[in-house]
């Protein structure tokens, strides 16, 4: 039973590229002094990292259970107000989201498969560990177990079955939630002010933030970690075939 007297734990998740960078900052201006919006604390990268060698090998879970739970009991606590952890490192370990006595609000954030690829296989990772992303294990989340035929992928492919992994753990929460809103990247950064304005007001009632979040044309033009790729914005039968159930059901045409 969830006890509301206790801070909620508000998060937004997502497989990564998808303005999450964008929202902290923009929480964190709107609602100086009352909203602190966190985006992947230090200690989730080691998290995950051990997320994909529990989920992988079967190992260190007990561990890895009492760090995520003892940092993150801790952040919410000392925060003093609406703390919203806004981090993709988190979909290897959705299932130490839900954590009992705590209201959960969760909004996901999901980008079309096709072009959220792309962007992944060309960004591969911020600047400080783009050249060593492919030779750290367990640095980045992909399917376990990994799907029929995965050695043959291309790393367009992986990235699909990435987004679809990543993506249905954070669909499954939505049954052990208080508030779960899924939010489109392609609505957030709209040049519809109504589409606009529909997408940041499910963002605020979901976490029950004290006003309504906004961003006008100024702020869009201010995308946080651009990363610009040549050629076609990505493979839409690909994606297709190996997202299109998920896709579908988060509102995207295939």
């Amino acid at each position: 039973m969830k006890n509301e007297n206790l801070p909620a734990l508000r998060y937004v998740l997502s497989a990564g590229r998808t303005g999450t960078v964008f929202l902290e900052r923009l929480m964190n201006r709107q609602f100086a002094g009352t909203v602190t919006a966190a985006h992947e604390p230090a200690e989730t990268r080691y998290q995950m990292m051990l997320g994909n060698l529990r989920n992988d090998w079967g190992l260190g879970g007990g561990l890895l259970k009492w760090l995520f739970e003892r940092a993150r009991t801790a952040r919410v606590d000392e925060a003093g107000g609406v703390y919203v952890e806004i981090n993709p490192f988190l979909c290897a370990i959705t299932d130490l989201l839900p954590q009992q006595g705590r209201p959960l609000r969760v909004v996901h954030v999901v980008r079309d498969p096709a072009s959220w690829a792309r962007s992944i296989a060309t960004f591969k990772a911020s600047d400080r560990y783009r050249a060593v992303i492919d030779w750290l294990p367990f640095a980045r989340p992909y399917p376990s177990p990994r799907p029929a035929g995965w050695r043959a992928c291309s790393d367009y492919e992986r990235a699909l079955w990435r987004w679809n992994w990543c993506n249905q753990r954070i669909h499954n929460l939505r049954a052990q939630t208080t508030s779960f809103a899924l939010v489109r990247y392609e609505d957030l950064f709209s040049q519809d002010e109504a589409v606009r304005a529909v997408a940041f007001q499910a963002i605020s009632d979901c976490l029950d933030l004290p006003g309504l979040l906004e961003a006008g044309p100024a702020d869009l033009n201010n995308k946080e970690n651009p990363y610009a790729w040549v050629g076609q914005p990505g493979d839409r039968q690909a994606a297709g075939r190996i997202c299109g159930v998920l896709a579908r059901q988060c509102g995207y045409d295939y």
